[in-house]
């Protein structure tokens, strides 16, 4: 059964918007995707305007190359923007509300671009040239209620 990741709540929404898909086989899912929102670039090419939640190697801002002979399946980045995406997951379920509530504080007050999967899950985008060290130090005050992945796009 085909499995599709969507972003709800993408954090650009370009006027027109255009979806392509990302295949999740660097995850396990042979039959898995992540739905990504885009801004047409022209016929084949598409600017990334969400932040990825599975997906590796393409960060807010590239630019891909989607085969509409393949239901628009991404092909190849074309174009990096230097973005990088931090992966947060909150461990444990019984953590999930206040991870979630200092989370969305903290990126918030030192003015970060995420999207939510879930309530224990969020993708950050970290901009290129910019300074994390801050993000990062509170990041460490959460211990072990947290796992961290960060990834070039």
């Amino acid at each position: 059964m085909m499995k599709i990741a969507v972003h709800s709540n993408p954090i650009r929404r370009p006027s027109p918007s255009f979806m392509v898909r990302a295949r999740l086989d660097n995850v396990g899912e042979a039959d898995g995707f992540e739905q990504l929102w885009t801004k047409r670039v022209d016929s084949h090419l598409f600017e990334i305007a969400c932040i990825p939640f599975f997906v590796y190697g393409i960060a807010l801002g590239d630019v891909v190359r989607a085969d509409p002979n393949a239901g628009y399946l991404v092909q190849e980045v074309v174009r990096r923007s230097g973005n990088e995406v931090l992966r947060i997951a909150v461990k444990f379920s019984k953590d999930v509300e206040v991870v979630h509530s200092r989370l969305h504080e903290l990126l918030g007050r030192l003015g970060y671009l995420s999207e939510w999967f879930a309530p224990g899950y969020v993708a950050v985008n970290l901009a290129k040239g910019g300074s994390n060290e801050e993000l990062f130090e509170s990041l460490l005050l959460l211990g072990g209620s947290i796992e961290m992945e960060r990834m070039p796009g």
